[in-house]
């Protein structure tokens, strides 16, 4: 069988080939990375892009050469597939989606998309996952899919690494660049309270009292706490400048 490095170097040759066509090219070319590489550039739509003699020129191809024999992922940041598929199982109502800052309640199952194990899953511990969508609290691939889920929506969503775990992972379950897959379905939705309205970022959300104080001074129920009131006769009038024309000299000139 295959190492998980190989099929991630085979990967990086041919962007944008699904981690199956890879794995099943190394079993039929018992680990040949080259003739995998062709089978799949003759085969499917995806091109084998190691560098051509010309660019083994440049001392950075050479690197990176370097890097690929010594079994290193190759620029891995700029090849790997980050685009996150969203399969619809079940509608929801198509009517409601979340936004930024909205608390979400979720049921899931994660898989890993290699061998299809089962690494976590609210649905086993019967608890649902609530969490804040767009505020960093959860992978990258999660913010963006659930933006799209409308309430009571069931989907699997298949996330590649550089939306998940990355090249850390998250051990011991989840290996370094493991492209995952999520059952999901989004149960409840939570408006956010923020002073621009709910589902609005300001910045600095405003405590319930705060509200109540703003809406009194606007309802003429309490003065406003930041004017200050002066009567007429408390005033006085500005000083003039150095460069003003003073009375005096109007009048002479008048």
């Amino acid at each position: 069988m295959p190492s998980f490095g190989a099929i991630k170097m085979l990967q990086a040759r041919c962007p944008g080939a699904p981690r199956a066509v890879c794995k099943k090219a190394l079993e039929d070319h018992d680990d040949d990375e080259d003739k995998a590489a062709k089978h799949i550039t003759e085969t499917t739509e995806f091109k084998d892009t190691r560098a051509s003699a010309e660019e083994m020129a440049d001392p950075l191809s050479k690197l990176c050469l370097a890097d690929h024999l010594a079994g290193r992922p190759v620029l891995e940041e700029l090849t790997e597939n980050t685009t996150v598929s969203i399969i619809r199982m079940e509608e929801g109502d198509r009517t409601t989606f979340p936004a930024y800052g909205d608390t979400l309640r979720v049921h899931y199952t994660g898989k890993l998309q290699d061998d299809n194990s089962v690494f976590d899953s609210s649905v086993a511990r019967g608890t649902p996952f609530d969490f804040k969508v767009g505020k960093n609290e959860v992978i990258k691939g999660w913010d963006e899919a659930f933006m799209k889920l409308s309430l009571g929506e069931r989907a699997m969503l298949l996330i590649p690494s550089a939306k998940a775990y990355g090249a850390q992972g998250a051990p011991p379950d989840v290996p370094p660049h493991s492209d995952l897959k999520f059952e999901v379905h989004l149960m409840k939705i939570t408006r956010q309270t923020s002073c621009l309205g709910a589902g609005k970022h300001g910045g600095v959300q405003k405590e319930s009292h705060e509200y109540k104080e703003l809406a009194d001074q606007l309802l003429g129920r309490a003065p406003p706490t930041d004017v200050v009131h002066n009567l007429p006769d408390d005033r006085k009038p500005m000083p003039l400048t150095s460069d003003m024309p003073r009375v005096d000299m109007l009048r002479e000139h008048s």
